[in-house]
């Protein structure tokens, strides 16, 4: 009798274990004494709404934060604010009203030790978007879009990695409407957005074919490796997680600098939600998914 009971408390509890909440905090940065979104801001969310992170009808709560700088009123009010702003993008982007279950700010992170930090605390200056995803909540997730594939390899699996410009051959020209290649030689220092010099033969190749081609119009899209349970990676120039995004943003803004219109161009950063090997073991597997993608959209 005892062993039934016994069992019968462990089945109760593994129930009551899968219905449980699981929580996910993603944050968003904010510039010294600005409540506004910055662009990058922005993207962030895009991205978390883009890689299913966050679902309309999942409740969330949205709490804002100030670092130790100015009174504790004033960052009170600068908190809530931030907040405030995110709820209204995050409402403008699709989330419903009705699932905000806390609007929140939270004032200044208290810490034992700022005399170093005398601009104040980057990290501090933030709002927390906590997602509670319940098991049905996850059951019920959108289909991903036709696109957005994640190739899971097995032993005698071809590996699938789009064209390179470094093929033998290679012709931007060649590659149909829809498909992507890959800018082989672009090299970005770790955790930075400015390529290396040397990735100027490829952008100017790039470029010349845009030139060439009036009618041409891309997509520049952003892949990093070697992260989990986040977006995208952080990006030591922005101080933010949005590597990818600001890559390919930045190989926009040399293309639109040069007289490409605007127009033709779209930039898009995916983190790690599109890698060609999912589970990288070695640094060439880490290369392969650390790497931007050109798709043509017309031409």
């Amino acid at each position: 009798m005892k062993l039934l009971l016994s069992i019968s408390l462990l089945i109760l509890s593994c129930l009551h274990a899968s219905g449980q909440k699981k929580n996910d905090t993603f944050s968003v940065y904010f510039d010294l004494d600005i409540a506004a979104l910055s662009t990058s801001a922005q993207l962030t969310i895009d991205s978390l709404f883009y890689v299913q992170k966050i679902l309309p009808g999942v409740p969330v709560s949205i709490i804002g934060y100030a670092d130790y700088l100015a009174t504790d009123e004033y960052n009170m009010g600068l908190s809530l604010q931030r907040a405030t702003n995110v709820r209204n993008y995050l409402v403008r982007s699709g989330l419903k009203k009705n699932s905000i279950k806390l609007l929140q700010g939270k004032g200044e992170v208290k810490r034992r030790d700022t005399s170093t930090a005398t601009r104040g605390i980057p990290r501090d200056r933030r709002v927390d978007i906590v997602m509670e995803y319940t098991r049905s909540s996850a059951e019920s997730r959108p289909e991903p879009r036709p696109y957005d594939t994640t190739i899971t390899m097995r032993p005698g699996d071809k590996l699938l990695i789009p064209p390179s410009s470094s093929d033998p051959g290679f012709d931007i020209a060649q590659i149909p409407k829809g498909k992507t290649f890959i800018l082989k030689n672009i090299y970005f220092p770790m955790g930075r957005h400015f390529p290396r010099e040397s990735s100027l033969e490829d952008l100017n190749m790039l470029l010349q074919a845009m030139k060439e081609n009036p009618y041409m119009a891309i997509q520049i899209e952003g892949h990093v490796c070697c992260i989990s349970g986040v977006p995208d990676a952080y990006d030591l120039d922005s101080r933010q997680m949005d590597l990818s995004i600001n890559r390919a943003r930045f190989i926009f803004e040399y293309l639109k600098a040069r007289g490409i219109s605007a127009g033709r161009l779209k930039y898009i950063g995916y983190g790690k939600s599109r890698p060609i090997i999912p589970d990288e073991q070695t640094q060439e597997e880490a290369a392969i998914n650390r790497r931007v993608e050109i798709r043509i959209l017309d031409k």
